[in-house]
């Protein structure tokens, strides 16, 4: 009788370890199975071979239900599958949820409609109408469609594209080659004699698989260099992925890459419906997808054969994942290239100053972008001194912006302002005993969002209805807004600037690709004079008619203890200055302040971008603060406040790292409770190639955690709260 082989299954659920089963044949590693688990079914990964079990009873082993995934076998790729293992012992996460990050049981369950691709005969030999002959030009011009995309593009009839596949006009695109012919379409665009020197270096790093930055002020033509060293890839064919921070708000980018890459391009990102990320993720598997331009996410999608990495806008805060299974997406994106031996790319006209230092430490190659694409200036940047400015009458706004912005007007010019705070109001109280409006479920001002007439807190969601008693008093006539948000602004400019259409640039107003998409035609086509906006209108775009910024409130950050507060200031402040005059015109911004001296500032309005970092630097050696040193956050939390600070205290106790390691705390976070959990943090620090992760589980091994505790553990903090 043959023996049963015994398979070590990863499934994608909470759990650190893989199950066994048992086959009637040896399956290769990756292999997508399904196995009975606890009463119900599930899909998981063969992780290894088991060479004997002991202590338990083999004949208890449950054997696998099916290897068979539709009609076909699925194997993962063997690097995904070491991707996944490097993520779970870095992060400290749970193997199995980093392979659920990976698949969904429902990609498995209900198989998509499978795509039919057509593309034009040449063989035919029938006759050819006139409105044949523009399905047939769409084709030459696009590569192979489905026959809906046919027709609606061309406005023809189901009827006509039917007969036109029934006379063999069109057929089928059943070779891999024929929905490849078009992956690549050749521009017009002309490379300053800057970019081509940019270039060279970008070409260099995909020959010897290195990382680079392109590192160039705002409006230099970034993009065309990474699309062209993209193009060089896809011509090899390999696959591409470009990751792009919050996709389903920078539509705008997917037009420009849609236009040069036709129908071979997918989007990766948590709008799409579980129809389309299921029938993507098996295109990349089956690599009938090559470029796939995704969110943070698409890092974990089953490449066959990657060829680069490039992460735009690698500065930005939302390549690290806060929630769940908690990472950095900018550092896993470099990773994955190191393990697959191919270049990334980073971009960036503010590199965080982890990039910024690897550069120094020539870790990382640059190609430096120092001009214009338009071969306009950058801003001239000033600051109005608020301490000393005039006032508009009654008003908390100064007379030279409001003149500054008639002018603009006057000259059929577009301004910004912006303020990187949501909603009309952040914080409110009672003037009748001084208690402020706070969330139930945090500690945490609830911020008054006047146009909706509603209270959030924009740490949990929680909302209720304006129209609110203090819970104090219980005096409903007493509340008292203070602070400037965003829709205050708004209120006070069309009090002030009546005259002048404008538009709110926020997430609370523009929940959606279509609503952004929109609000974007209409300043483009210089329909609005001015452009009310929080850091969402900083994600690169770029506003012809824009020569006029006037940012409030530029102070907030400047004296955060947060080590990362400085970096993130000058990098929003940069960015928003960018939107300004990118298309052959002058630009200004001003930047309402109360430090005009402040050296962030100077920095910024003197253009000495490596002064600022040079010095970013200094004080993080100094403090031993990364780049310098290794950080990690261990935030506990409970229900019960006693039994949080019981079990702190014995942790705090049972301190068992070495003398280079560090132990911070326990202390009460900054938002002492959220989401109805209290809240206290550790903050471990350890030398910069320091295997902090090992002692960290030996600390946390060492005493038991009660069923009331919550532990999350944040490798590489990028916030403090």
């Amino acid at each position: 009788m043959k023996h049963p082989h015994l398979l070590s299954v990863l499934l994608p659920i909470n759990i650190n370890y893989p199950f066994t089963y048992s086959c009637t044949e040896a399956l290769e590693i990756g292999t997508i199975v399904k196995v009975s688990f606890r009463n119900r079914e599930l899909y998981g990964v063969v992780w290894s071979h088991e060479g004997h079990l002991t202590n338990f009873d083999k004949q208890k082993i449950k054997p696998i239900i099916t290897k068979k995934i539709g009609d076909d076998c699925l194997t993962l790729p063997a690097d995904l599958i070491g991707f996944l293992e490097w993520v779970s012992n870095y992060y400290m996460v749970p193997l199995g949820l980093a392979l659920k990050a990976s698949f969904k049981k429902q990609f498995f369950e209900k198989q998509a409609k499978k795509k039919i691709y057509y593309t034009f005969n040449p063989a035919h030999a029938s006759k050819i109408t006139q409105k044949q002959e523009t399905v047939i030009e769409l084709l030459r011009v696009n590569g192979a469609l489905e026959k809906n995309r046919i027709i609606s593009m061309t406005g023809h009839s189901n009827d006509l594209i039917r007969r036109m596949i029934r006379k063999d006009i069109l057929k089928e695109a059943v070779s891999f080659i024929e929905l490849e012919e078009k992956i690549y379409l050749e521009t017009d665009i002309d490379f300053t004699p800057e970019q081509i020197c940019a270039m060279e270096e970008v070409i260099t790093s995909l020959k010897k698989q290195k990382v680079t930055l392109i590192d160039g002020i705002t409006g230099s033509g970034k993009t065309e260099l990474y699309l062209e060293a993209a193009t060089r890839v896809l011509r090899q064919g390999k696959q591409v992925l470009i990751m792009l921070p919050e996709i389903t708000l920078t539509q705008e980018f997917i037009k420009i890459f849609r236009s040069r890459f036709k129908n071979q391009i997918g989007e990766w990102h948590s709008g799409l419906s579980e129809a389309k990320r299921r029938q993507l993720w098996f295109d990349i598997l089956n690599k009938k997808i090559r470029l796939i331009v995704g969110a943070r996410s698409s890092l974990f999608l089953p490449f066959i054969d990657l060829g680069l990495i490039v992460v735009d806008e690698e500065h930005d805060q939302s390549y690290k994942q806060e929630e769940g299974m908690i990472y950095n997406a900018r550092d896993m994106a470099i990773l994955r290239a190191k393990q697959l031996k191919i270049a990334c790319i980073l971009s960036s006209a503010t590199p965080s100053v982890e990039t910024f230092e690897n550069i120094v430490s020539k870790k990382y190659s640059r190609a430096v972008l120092k001009k214009r694409f338009y071969g306009t200036n950058l801003p001239t940047i000033s600051c109005i001194d608020m301490r000393k400015a005039k006032k508009e009458t009654d008003s908390f706004l100064p007379i030279e912006l409001i003149d500054d912005l008639k002018k603009t007007k006057d000259r059929n010019e577009q301004s910004l302002i912006f303020l990187n705070r949501r909603g009309y109001s952040p914080l409110s109280i009672c003037g009748n005993c001084g208690v402020r409006v706070d969330c139930p479920d945090c500690d945490a001002w609830l911020v008054l969002h006047k146009n909706a007439s509603k209270y959030k807190c924009h740490y949990c969601g929680h909302t209720q209805q304006s129209d609110i008693k203090c819970k104090n008093c219980h005096s409903s006539d007493k509340i008292i807004q203070t602070g400037l948000g965003i829709e205050k602004i708004d209120e006070e400019l069309n009090r002030l600037l009546p005259d002048m259409s404008r538009v709110i640039f926020s997430s609370d107003y523009l929940q959606s690709p279509d609503s952004v998409s929109r609000a974007l035609k209409k300043i483009t086509e210089n329909e609005i004079d001015l452009i009310i906006g929080t850091q969402l209108i900083s994600k690169g775009h770029n506003f012809p008619s824009l020569t006029y910024v006037g940012i409030l409130d530029a102070d907030f950050g400047l004296e955060v203890t947060d080590i990362r507060a400085s970096e993130r200031t000058y990098q929003i402040l940069n960015q928003v200055s960018g939107r300004a005059g990118r298309v052959k015109r002058d630009s200004k911004v001003k930047i309402m302040t109360h430090m005009p001296d402040h050296p962030l500032l100077q920095s910024l309005i003197n253009n000495k971008k490596h002064e600022f970092y040079n010095a970013e630097l200094t004080i993080r050696n100094t403090s031993r603060m990364p780049p310098f040193a290794r950080l990690v956050a261990i935030i506990i939390s409970s229900k019960n406040r006693k039994i949080l600070s019981e079990f702190s205290q014995k942790l705090a106790i049972a301190n068992n790292f070495p003398k280079d390691v560090e132990l911070l705390g326990p202390i009460e976070a900054p938002i002492s409770r959220m989401r109805k959990y209290y809240r206290q943090r550790f903050l471990i620090r350890g030398p910069k190639n320091c295997n902090i992760q090992f002692y960290i589980k030996r600390w946390l091994d060492s005493i038991k955690l009660p069923p009331q505790i919550r532990i999350t553990i944040d490798v590489d903090p990028q916030n403090f709260l």
